[in-house]
């Protein structure tokens, strides 16, 4: 399924699923699975918030785009769930599309995520997560659209599915076969 030569990235604000869509994807197409905050707290030896309190954002960035530019550099085509704010940054945007990675927006309203996000474990949402929500996804909106080959709203998936993630996933394989069948 999909462009077996092709790395899968799945981008979105945070709680939109990434990480627990990603896990099943890479089940679907037979690849491995990495988190890129996973990575990140594992060679930061801290959590992501501990790393936020003690050097702040912009040494999470920084080490968030050498996660990342590893992970795209494997030959060995992956699954991977991109952090909320991956698309921020230039040289991001720029490593997903010299790796010619098949980019996958999962969208949702500021609303549906504020119901699913935990501010303890999300630096960025401490305070108003709802009105956080909606601001980042303001901003970074056109971040997305511009990275992303396809865009998915994941809020149709949790309406009437028994189980929401599985049917994510087996949507975007469905997305990346048809994809790769189109000359």
């Amino acid at each position: 399924m999909g462009d077996p030569a092709r790395h899968v990235v799945l981008v979105g604000l945070m709680g939109v699923g990434k990480s627990t869509v990603g896990r099943r994807l890479a089940k679907e197409l037979q690849r491995p699975f990495a988190d890129v905050d996973e990575q990140v707290e594992l060679r930061a030896g801290r959590t992501i918030p501990a790393l936020f309190a003690d050097e702040g954002e912009e040494a999470f960035r920084a080490l968030e785009a050498s996660v990342l530019a590893d992970l795209l550099a494997s030959s060995a085509p992956l699954v991977l769930a991109g952090g909320g704010g991956v698309v921020t940054i230039q040289a991001n945007r720029a490593a997903l599309a010299a790796a010619e990675a098949y980019v996958v927006w999962l969208r949702a309203s500021p609303e549906f995520l504020a119901g699913r996000t935990d501010p303890t474990h999300r630096p960025l949402l401490a305070g108003d997560a709802a009105g956080t929500l909606a601001r980042l996804a303001e901003e970074r909106a056109p971040l997305y659209e511009a990275a992303a080959d396809v865009a998915v709203d994941v809020e149709p998936f949790h309406i009437d599915v028994d189980k929401p993630k599985r049917a994510l996933a087996r949507h975007i394989a469905g997305l990346l076969a048809r994809t790769a069948a189109t000359p």
